[in-house]
């Protein structure tokens, strides 16, 4: 345990994870105006921020992540209606999230004349739009069960800028990635709507995984799928335990698991590579 301790602490203490943790929240703060404005597609209306109640514009102070909803007890200033806990735990998410993906592609290598890994740099990138269009896509999943097209399809398009940029990722493993994504899904949903007569996989969750395997790779596939369907099935048993109801179909969302699934290969990709395939 110290010498865990002993291992972390110089990130711990690092500037740049507090500035890392700061950005966060104020990005978990903008990818909860993409959740909220995108499916009503009013995403370009408005550059202000306002009551989702009664449309009232809110002050700066009022957006503040994290501690704008503590200070006003989770209530909108401006009418007196409840603001859903999901703003401040988006926001607690993105924080904490960057922190780590910081951790995993650490690209200041030299304090405190800021010298920056080039490599490690991309990868940092790459890993926080990606970490952001999924959780987006996540949470608009849990609110309404799709994953717009808006979001999707442009992941799908951008593989050969991500292949460009990216230092390890080549064009075979990303178009393999988008044509095996796709397909692998699409002849899942398929099957499953000839056998069951009713569609048991969306069409959002087959464009998503199309994406993930552009953006990381074929090789993110299997333990991506196997990590969404391991925990989507507790998820699932646990719901249908705690609300006393064994319903077979039960609409849970996948694409919240996928996501997890992908991010999880991201960060720790070599660690689940060895878990799911070690042979002696």
């Amino acid at each position: 345990m110290h010498s865990l301790f002993t291992a972390i602490l110089p990130y711990i203490t690092s500037p740049i994870s507090w500035i890392a943790l700061i950005g966060g929240a104020c990005l978990g703060s903008f990818l909860n105006v993409c959740i909220y404005r995108i499916p009503k597609g009013i995403f370009w209306r408005d550059s202000r921020s306002r009551c989702p109640h009664c449309g009232a514009p809110m002050p700066l102070w009022h957006n503040i992540p994290v501690f704008s909803w503590i200070l006003l007890r989770g209530k909108a200033a401006c009418c007196g209606n409840k603001i859903s806990p999901q703003y401040p735990l988006v926001e607690l998410f993105s924080a904490v999230s960057m922190v780590f993906i910081y951790w995993t592609f650490p690209f200041v290598i030299d304090l405190p004349s800021f010298q920056f890994d080039s490599a490690e740099t991309l990868r940092f990138f790459h890993a926080s739009i990606f970490f952001s269009l999924l959780l987006v896509c996540s949470v608009i999943d849990i609110h309404l069960q799709i994953i717009p097209d808006v979001l999707s399809l442009p992941m799908v398009a951008a593989t050969p800028l991500i292949i460009f940029f990216h230092p390890e990722l080549d064009w075979k493993s990303g178009l393999y990635g988008v044509i095996f994504g796709g397909g692998v899904l699409y002849a899942v949903a398929i099957t499953y709507y000839f056998v069951r007569k009713e569609v048991g996989l969306g069409m959002g969750d087959v464009k998503l995984l199309a994406g993930i395997g552009g953006w990381l790779g074929y090789q993110s596939l299997l333990p991506t799928l196997f990590i969404a369907s391991v925990t989507g099935a507790v998820f699932g048993i646990a719901l249908m335990l705690i609300t006393r109801s064994v319903n077979l179909k039960l609409k849970v969302p996948f694409g919240p698991f996928l996501a997890a699934g992908a991010m999880l290969f991201l960060l720790y990709g070599q660690q689940i590579n060895e878990f799911l395939f070690y042979t002696e």
